[in-house]
């Protein structure tokens, strides 16, 4: 008897994981038109991104879509413009995405504005060269973000993506958005909107206040567990948080032990492909030299996992005498357990293995971040 309830237990559950999987894939399917573009290709891709954010975006493409390619690991696809393009497939939820095309020297691309693909069938027509979307007037989820984004108008003309900003415009745009979800907890562009914020400003704590609002539809999605996820995992290692323990393979280890023997410890997290992580190492090695007989330590750790680039970072910091241990996140075991999406990053860990500062060094001025990081530290 006991055994047969057992089973018919783990049939209900494995049925309300199968329903809710199915529940939370969206059938889709978009009608494209752009006669300026016929016989050029279009790209269909998500907005620029940081911080990992690029895992949420999911685009599973049906094989029926003959001139319609996947691209970018199934992030977006390349559409070879005819007369009339059908790209259908499934989405995990309503996503935000762009059309884009080459510019003339195919050194970079032309945006248009954010559209979201919805469930169901849905018209779009780019109407000129400068790709500006004309969509149906039936279009819920897109309405909603036209909506959300007039509303948030004033304050958004006020803040610069991937800049230091007015800490209180940045709060001022969390508290608008707090109480347009909580008008409209069904929302998904302002669910997408929170990602945006943390994507361009960085982690808040009321994200984590924000997200429970949702419906439960929005939070049965896996976009909104995955995000989640995110929002969990930043905020333990984000200031006052505990910092990991990593583990790089052959490489070796940061271990709690490495902290303890330091008053403070720089984590400097970069890339043979940033050049501002490469420009601004002479200003790490003074800093380090001014600061290592004061309890300083410094580590970095490079996303590289080929042969070649390993070689061509250990002759980076060759070059410029840097004589602190560098580390290969081959594995990318940093990458995962500190959602580290985006160079160069620095984290300041006090001897407790407590996250004191963390900040990405996106304006090309690092050298200011490590001074305002050791100042907070009051070294």
């Amino acid at each position: 008897m006991i055994q047969t309830i057992d089973m018919k237990r783990i049939l209900q559950i494995l049925l309300f994981v199968v329903s809710t999987s199915a529940f939370s894939q969206e059938q889709f399917n978009i009608e494209l038109t752009a006669p300026l573009f016929e016989k050029d290709s279009l790209f269909l891709a998500p907005p620029p991104t940081s911080r990992n954010i690029i895992s949420l975006y999911s685009l599973t493409l049906n094989e029926n879509n003959k001139n319609v390619k996947s691209i970018g690991n199934s992030k977006g696809a390349l559409i070879k413009i005819l007369p009339q393009n059908n790209i259908s497939g499934i989405v995990p939820c309503p996503l935000p995405m762009m059309i884009m095309s080459s510019k003339e020297d195919r050194k970079g691309f032309y945006l248009s504005e954010l559209f979201f693909i919805e469930n169901g069938n849905l018209k779009v027509q780019v109407s000129d060269k400068n790709l500006t979307l004309v969509l149906p007037p039936n279009a819920t989820i897109n309405n909603d973000y036209k909506k959300l984004k007039k509303y948030l108008q004033q304050v958004d003309e006020k803040l610069k993506p991937f800049e230091k900003n007015d800490p209180a415009d940045l709060e001022t745009k969390e508290k608008l958005l707090k109480a347009y979800i909580r008008k409209n907890p069904g929302s998904y562009p302002a669910f997408w909107e929170i990602i945006d914020v943390f994507s361009k400003y960085g982690f808040h704590k009321s994200y984590l206040t924000d997200l429970p609002l949702f419906s439960k539809k929005i939070k049965a999605s896996s976009c909104f567990k995955d995000f989640e996820k995110i929002m969990y995992l930043e905020n333990s290692t984000n200031v006052g948080g505990n910092f990991p323990e990593i583990d790089f393979g052959s490489e070796g280890k940061i271990t709690k032990e490495v902290f303890s023997n330091y008053k403070i410890t720089m984590i400097d997290y970069w890339s043979t492909s940033c050049k501002p992580c490469i420009q601004e190492l002479p200003e790490l090695v003074k800093l380090y030299e001014k600061y290592k007989d004061k309890g300083v330590n410094f580590i970095s750790v490079a996303d590289e996992k080929t042969q070649q680039r390993i070689d061509l970072a250990t002759k980076i910091f060759q070059e410029n005498n840097v004589s602190w241990k560098n580390f290969f996140d081959t594995t990318k075991e940093f990458t995962k357990k500190l959602n580290a999406g985006g160079y160069p990053l620095f984290i300041v860990v006090d001897q407790k293995r407590k996250d004191s500062f963390k900040r990405t060094g996106r304006t090309g001025n690092s050298g200011n971040c490590n001074r305002t990081a050791f100042k907070i530290i009051r070294i």
